[in-house]
C-alpha cells in the first residue's frame, strides 16, 4: 500500500469524522442551548419548543433506513450529499422561520439529514478504506462523533454572545454543512477493492488476530439476519441504554436538583459524563481486537447499570462520581459493541442494512422520558424510575452472556 493510498484513505476517515462531530454539535447538543432564545422572541411554551426536539429524535430513528437504500442505489458520496442538503435546508427553515411550525419543520428536516449523514455511512466508508483497521478505526470515529457533543453548547454561547443574534448561530450551521458537502463532492469516491485491488486482498484483517474474538466467515443476508434472536438481542441492549439515557438526559438536572444538588455541581457531572462517554468510545475501539465486543456489551450494561443506581440516590459526591463513570461509560461502550457485534456476527455486505433498522426500532427508546415523568409524577420522586432503569438492565445483562454467535448455514 503506498505512501498517498494510505493518506487518502484516513483523509476520507477525515472527512466521515468531521460529519459526525459536527451533526453531533449543530443538533442535539446546541438545540437545548438555542431554544431559550427563540422562545424569549416568539413566546413558545416549553412544551412547544420541546415538541421540535422530540421531532428531531424522532425523525433520526424513522429516516434509520434510508441511507442503507441511498448508499445501494446512489454511492456513499450521494448520501452525504443528500444529508448535507437536507440539514442545510433545515437550518435555513429555523433561520428564517417567524413561526412554530417553522421550526418543527426545520428540526424534522434535521433528523433526516442527520441519519443521512451519521454511522450508517461512516462505518460503511470505514468498512470500504480501513479493513485492516476496523474496530480502532470505529471506536476513534465515535469518539470524535462523542465529541460534538462537548463543543457544541460553548458554540452556542460564543455565536450568540458575540452576535446578540440566535438566527447568525443557525446560518452559521448552515455554512459549515455546506462546506463539508463540498469536501465530500470532492474527495469521497470509489471503494478500496475498486481503487486497489491487491491492497484491499493483502490487507491484513486485526477482526482475527485474536482466537477470542468472534468474526463470521460468511457475510449473511439481510432477511437471514433478521431471523436470528442475536440481531434481537444486540438491538434490544441499544434500546434499552438509549432509553436510559434518554431519560437521564431530561430528567437529571431535575432530579439532582430535587436531591439538593447546586446548579454547578449537577452541570459538572453531567460534563463529565458525556467526556467519559466519549473517551469509552476509543478505548473499546482497542480492546475490540483482544475481547469480544459481547463482553464489552456486558461491560457497557453494568456500567449503566451502576450509574441508574447511583443516579437514584445522588445526593452526595460518591454517587455524581460513580453515575458520571458508570452512564458516560455505558452508554459510550454499548453504542460502539453493538456496531462491532454486527459486523463481527453478520459480516460487511449488508451491514448498512442491518445498522439502520437497529436505528430505525431503537425509536422505541424515546417514550422512555415520557414513562419517567409519569412514573416520578406518581411517586413525587425520579429514584424510582432509575432504579426500574436499573432492574431492566439486570435482566438485560443475563440475556447478553447467554448469547452465543449465529450459525451461518455456509459455515
Amino acid at each position: 500500500m503506498t505512501a498517498t493510498h494510505t493518506y487518502r484513505r484516513w483523509w476520507l476517515f477525515t472527512i466521515a469524522s468531521l460529519y459526525f462531530f459536527f451533526i453531533t454539535a449543530a443538533t442535539f447538543s446546541s438545540l437545548g442551548v438555542v431554544l431559550p432564545y427563540m422562545i424569549e422572541e416568539f413566546s413558545w411554551s416549553w412544551s412547544e419548543a420541546g415538541t421540535g426536539f422530540s421531532l428531531l429524535a424522532l425523525m433520526v430513528g424513522l429516516a434509520g433506513t434510508l441511507p442503507a437504500w441511498t448508499i445501494r442505489r446512489f454511492g456513499i458520496k450521494a448520501t452525504y450529499i443528500a444529508g448535507s442538503v437536507t440539514m442545510a435546508c433545515g437550518f435555513i427553515v429555523i433561520a428564517g422561520g417567524t413561526g412554530l411550525y417553522w421550526f418543527w419543520t426545520g428540526a424534522s428536516l434535521l433528523g433526516v439529514g442527520f441519519a443521512l449523514c451519521a454511522t450508517v455511512p461512516g462505518i460503511h466508508l470505514i468498512n470500504d478504506w480501513l479493513p485492516d483497521r476496523r474496530s480502532f478505526a470505529i471506536g476513534l470515529y465515535m469518539t470524535l462523533g462523542g465529541l460534538g457533543a462537548v463543543a457544541g453548547p460553548p458554540i452556542v454561547t460564543s455565536i450568540v454572545g458575540n452576535t446578540d443574534s440566535w438566527r447568525i448561530h443557525w446560518w452559521s450551521m448552515t455554512a459549515a454543512i455546506l462546506v463539508l458537502m463540498l469536501l465530500a463532492g470532492a474527495f469521497i469516491s470509489r471503494r478500496i477493492t475498486e481503487d486497489n485491488g491487491a491492497d484491499a486482498a493483502d490487507a491484513p484483517n486485526e477482526e482475527t488476530t485474536s482466537d477470542r474474538v468472534f468474526k463470521t466467515r460468511a457475510d449473511w443476508r439481510y432477511r437471514d439476519a433478521l431471523r436470528t434472536p442475536q440481531y434481537y438481542v444486540i438491538v434490544a441492549a441499544l434500546t434499552l441504554t438509549l432509553f436510559c439515557t434518554l431519560t437521564m438526559n431530561s430528567w437529571a438536572f431535575t432530579h439532582l436538583g430535587m436531591l439538593g444538588i447546586s446548579t454547578a455541581l449537577a452541570t459538572l457531572a453531567l460534563s463529565a459524563d458525556g467526556a467519559v462517554n466519549a473517551l469509552s468510545r476509543a478505548v473499546g475501539g482497542m480492546l475490540a481486537t483482544r475481547i469480544d465486543p459481547k463482553w464489552l456489551l456486558v461491560a457497557a450494561l453494568v456500567g449503566e447499570m451502576v450509574g441508574m443506581l447511583a443516579l437514584s440516590v445522588a445526593d452526595n459526591p460518591v454517587a455524581l462520581v460513580l453515575f458520571a463513570l458508570g452512564e458516560g461509560f455505558g452508554f459510550g461502550m454499548c453504542f460502539l459493541a453493538t456496531a462491532l457485534l454486527l459486523l463481527n456476527y453478520f459480516g460487511e455486505k449488508d451491514n448498512p442494512e442491518l445498522l439502520g433498522t437497529m436505528n430505525f426500532l431503537t425509536t422505541a427508546a424515546m417514550v422512555g422520558p415520557v414513562l419517567a415523568g409519569y412514573i416520578a409524577g406518581k411517586a413525587g420522586s425520579f429514584s424510582m424510575p432509575f432504579q426500574l432503569n436499573a432492574a431492566l438492565l439486570l435482566i438485560m445483562i443475563v440475556f447478553v452472556i447467554g448469547m452465543k454467535p449465529p450459525k451461518h448455514s455456509q459455515s
